[in-house]
């Protein structure tokens, strides 16, 4: 077939496919679908007409969900911004636009795109746009903005938001600072910005939570305890602030006694395995010697025992290799929860002597003792 025959064939073959999927999707719809659509489209434009914009987007809404068709997308846009909603009008027009439309379209169609672009522009003209800045301790975390009730994400805080003429409340918060709710009201083809000042609330930050430094790095909080001394008692210590961020307590000594199960765990695998290992190797080496005997010669004869031989030995190597590995992590867990008591009793010795009850771990060649005082 000649090269230009083929070029002329190829854009026919195209068109021919869309035409069929597009008469697919239309015989996909039942009489009943397309016969409902089409009245919903004709009441919605009705609705439309007689100035009930709001029924007419509800009934266009409908019929697009039914059948779709630029015609409805294009009258609901138009009701939209009769509404005022030049946001939700704006992205109906963009979709009319954005769609492409078969060769064979219907005219409606057609005309209802040439008809949307014409009144997108106008549209756009009258489609006012905000900004929202933040000022005060605006690095403090989890500082949250809204717009009329709902929260703007963190993305559009300082660039133009589309919005709808009328009146709009903005208010931003955090845990322990907000402004004051500022509203505004927006005209058509306004350019607005609004600045919301972020003051503390007086409310202190949660324990455990984290606090902001001027340059924005966080900072772990310290949590404090206070013990109150009882009125009535003389006797009783005055106010006592412990800080927790002194490292003593049950942390330590927690996180020595899992070390030690954990490593006193794997260690229990490794030498379950290794046991394994040595039992299925003298199983292997009795296999091969009942081999070599039973064959008369030198070496076992019996392919598929030889065979059985191998895998074995193989199994035995898998079993060492896990055996080992469950040895060394049991030899680290034991190392680290050594350690974990080393640390605990140096932090216990270097602080000062309480007259309470205690006891303090001492480690020597081959022993561990403990020493109390009572």
């Amino acid at each position: 077939m000649p090269a230009e025959t083929a070029m002329r064939i190829i854009p026919s073959l195209a068109s021919s496919v869309c035409v069929l999927i597009a008469a697919q999707s239309a015989f996909a719809q039942t009489d009943l679908e397309r016969a409902t659509a089409r009245d919903a489209a004709n009441n919605g434009r009705s609705a439309f007409d007689a100035g009930k914009y709001e029924k007419a987007i509800d009934y266009l809404s409908r019929a697009e969900q039914l059948v779709h068709s630029p015609t409805h997308l294009l009258y609901m846009a138009r009701a939209q911004a009769k509404l005022g909603r030049l946001v939700a009008a704006h992205e109906t027009y963009l979709k009319i636009t954005r769609e492409s439309l078969a060769s064979n379209a219907p005219k409606a169609f057609v005309n209802a795109q040439t008809a949307a672009e014409q009144e997108q522009d106008t549209l756009d003209a009258r489609l006012p746009s905000v900004t929202v800045t933040l000022q005060g301790a605006i690095s403090a975390p989890d500082v949250t903005v809204q717009m009329d009730g709902t929260t703007l994400p963190a993305a559009m805080i300082g660039i133009p938001l589309p919005a709808d003429p009328g009146e709009h409340v903005f208010k931003a918060s955090g845990p322990t600072i907000a402004s004051d709710p500022v509203t505004v009201r927006l005209a058509e083809a306004a350019k607005q910005t609004v600045a919301l000042t972020l003051r503390s609330t007086g409310v202190a930050a949660p324990a455990g939570a984290a606090k902001t430094t001027p340059h924005g790095a966080t900072e772990p909080a310290v949590a404090a305890a206070t013990v109150t001394s009882p009125a009535n008692n003389s006797l009783a210590p005055e106010t006592t602030t412990v800080d927790s961020s002194s490292g003593h307590g049950p942390g330590l000594l927690i996180a020595s006694l899992v070390s030690f199960g954990l490593g006193a765990a794997s260690a229990s695998v490794g030498t379950y395995f290794m046991l394994k290992s040595s039992s299925t190797r003298n199983e292997s080496d009795q296999m091969y010697e009942k081999c070599v005997l039973e064959s008369g010669g030198g070496k076992c004869m019996d392919k598929e025992v030889a065979a059985e031989v191998w895998a074995k030995d193989g199994d035995a190597d898998h079993q060492a290799k896990i055996g080992v590995v469950g040895l060394v992590g049991g030899g680290v867990g034991i190392a680290a929860g050594i350690t974990f008591l080393i640390v605990d009793a140096t932090r216990n010795n270097n602080s000062a002597r309480q007259s309470t009850p205690h006891v303090t771990p001492v480690f020597g060649f081959r022993s561990i003792d403990l020493v109390g005082t009572f």
